[in-house]
């Protein structure tokens, strides 16, 4: 049996988008609830989340170190009701922080070219980084404040019958 990596493009208003990564294969849910959330990606080995995973009254030292890099991301005190949730998500899951607009950007990839919807894109970024980041290949941005993974190299990406699908040997 193949192990299970989730990506969670979370969302406080909107459905939040799941990306479950079975084998090379994603497929992504839009759910309301924790519950959902929890009950989708309870079995992965990690899961990764597109929210800051600690507050912040202004930005943090990692959000800065993205920023330096060129990579434009919010500080947390910009979306408080996202952290809370993400970090009441973290009491259930093995969390890791990522920011997959950045990814797509460092991958070269356009969603567009995938979907008409970006929160599911995301949800798939998030979880081919927590692929990634159990693969020991996932870029490591750190401060003293926090760590954001993100995937740095071009992948075989493409979408076959509702599934978005890891090509083999592409990456």
């Amino acid at each position: 049996m193949a192990f299970i990596y989730c990506g969670i493009d979370l969302a406080v208003r909107r459905k939040t988008a799941v990306g479950v990564m079975e084998g090379r294969e994603v497929s992504v849910n839009f759910v309301k609830d924790d519950e959902e959330i929890v009950e989708l990606c309870k079995d992965s080995r990690v899961s990764a989340i597109d929210s800051p995973l600690s507050p912040s009254r202004g930005f943090r030292h990692v959000d800065r170190e993205m920023l330096r890099r060129g990579l434009k991301v919010l500080p947390p005190s910009f979306m408080e009701s996202l952290v809370v949730r993400a970090l009441r998500l973290s009491k259930h899951l093995r969390l890791i922080e990522t920011h997959p607009t950045s990814s797509e950007k460092l991958m070269g990839l356009d969603w567009r070219s995938f979907t008409t919807s970006k929160d599911e894109f995301d949800a798939v970024i998030c979880s081919l980084t927590a692929f990634f980041y159990d693969m020991g290949k996932a870029l490591k941005i750190s401060a003293d404040d926090g760590e954001i993974y993100l995937i740095d190299f071009k992948v075989g990406l493409s979408k076959r019958g509702g599934k978005y699908v890891l090509e083999e040997g592409a990456y």
